[in-house]
């Protein structure tokens, strides 16, 4: 009898004490030329199609351009939560690169702890996935082939060379061919009339913007040209109003010097003296707004644009970004972005021991989403490919290319295009 009314004190006590919530976090960097997709989907991955908050340090809530952000809510839909748990999203693009390195050597990165708005504090951490621009074989780090890693494909990422804002004739510039960036690679300079062909214009120096090591649209480009070889970096240096040999790292860049992303040489091109005399590889969502006017400094490679519907130098006026040359294969400058993730339990294993919190079924159930092919019908919040086909018609458009609307593949950086 005493026994039986212990057991009832005890159920009586235990039903009195709450059931403490948990707080799962996913970790995501990589590319920054792919940020804007990435925080599409993931803006729309939490129940309801929202997070309940998110920040980037200041009262103002995070965009696609922003290059850190934290997002918390709960994500039952997946299964990643339950009842009252909660999932905080970190994300801090630091390039391609570094995103390999971040796999596979669960390098600690800096994100903002917490999803509540203008909230400055910072939690160090591993990364739980990494978006690239390249895959890792032409990277300076190599993920390996063991079936511990993925690299998964989930969109194709379009690349376009822009002409700075212009001092004189750069303004008539429209065309690069891959022979003159691969001139133009290991000195970063060239005279204009080497590629406008006026020789009026042998006296006026143009400069090319590199982008760290750290970076897939750098290791993209090169690969593009077929350039191998050491490359002279340059910065334009305001305070002299020139372009000076680079000796130190800007920012957090890990891997040399060079502009750390691509806003960065959209700025420095932005400069209406002797900035101006630049151009610059960038993505196609970073290269929109070098100019007021959308894309209107974007130069044809090999005589071609990327997008089908563009006059140069005129107003935007579509409704939609045609792609046709990319997807057709007449336009090649671009490279397929994926996806690199832990495969494996025993993989996962480790990035638990290195702070991660997820399970590996949870981890799936967001990586699956995320990768998840839209079929045209319905709703599918969360995905890249779903976001991907709604910016189609939605401004500023779309600057990613989903790989159903491909005709074309390549099986490396800057490899043969062929038919599918």
């Amino acid at each position: 009898m005493k026994k039986s009314i212990a057991i009832s004190i005890l159920s009586g006590l235990m039903a009195a004490v709450p059931v403490m919530a948990a707080n799962y976090d996913m970790y995501v960097t990589g590319s920054t030329a792919f940020r804007p997709n990435v925080f599409s989907a993931i803006s729309k991955i939490f129940d309801g199609g929202a997070p309940t908050d998110s920040n980037k340090g200041t009262s103002a809530a995070p965009t696609g351009s922003d290059n850190q952000w934290t997002m918390v809510g709960t994500c039952t839909n997946l299964g990643v939560t339950s009842g009252s748990d909660t999932l905080t999203i970190h994300a801090l693009f630091t390039g391609s690169v570094q995103g390999i390195s971040s796999m596979l050597n669960k390098d600690q990165l800096v994100f903002f702890s917490s999803g509540t708005r203008n909230t400055t504090a910072l939690v160090t951490n591993t990364a739980s996935i990494a978006f690239s621009d390249v895959y890792s074989k032409p990277a300076l780090y190599h993920l390996p082939t063991d079936g511990s890693f993925a690299e998964d494909d989930v969109a194709v990422q379009p690349f376009a060379f822009f002409r700075s804002t212009g001092l004189g004739n750069l303004q008539n510039l429209a065309n690069i061919t891959v022979q003159q960036v691969y001139a133009f690679m290991q000195p970063g300079v060239l005279p204009l009339s080497y590629l406008d062909g006026n020789p009026n214009d042998h006296g006026t120096n143009v400069y090319l913007l590199h982008r760290t090591l750290d970076s897939g649209t750098r290791v993209t480009t090169v690969q593009e040209s077929k350039y191998a070889g050491s490359i002279k970096i340059r910065y334009y240096n305001p305070g002299g109003d020139n372009f000076i040999n680079a000796t130190t790292n800007r920012g957090p860049a890990q891997f040399g010097p060079g502009y750390v992303g691509g806003g960065d040489i959209r700025t420095a091109m932005q400069t209406p003296t002797a900035g101006g005399q630049s151009i610059g590889y960038l993505s196609f969502a970073d290269g929109r707004t070098v100019t007021a006017v959308n894309w209107q400094n974007m130069l044809a490679y090999n005589g071609v644009y990327p997008i089908s519907n563009w006059t140069p130098g005129s107003t935007w006026t579509a409704t939609t970004n045609n792609f046709t040359p990319v997807t057709s294969g007449k336009y090649s400058f671009w490279a397929t972005e994926v996806l690199d993730h832990p495969a494996t339990q025993a993989e996962w294993n480790t990035f638990l021991s290195a702070g991660q919190n997820l399970s590996f079924s949870q981890l799936n159930a967001l990586i699956g989403r995320l990768e998840a092919t839209y079929s045209g019908s319905g709703t599918l919040n969360g995905s890249i490919d779903y976001e991907i086909e709604l910016s189609k018609t939605v401004s500023p458009y779309a600057t990613a290319v989903r790989l159903s609307d491909m005709q074309v593949t390549r099986q490396s950086v800057g490899g043969v295009i062929a038919p599918n």
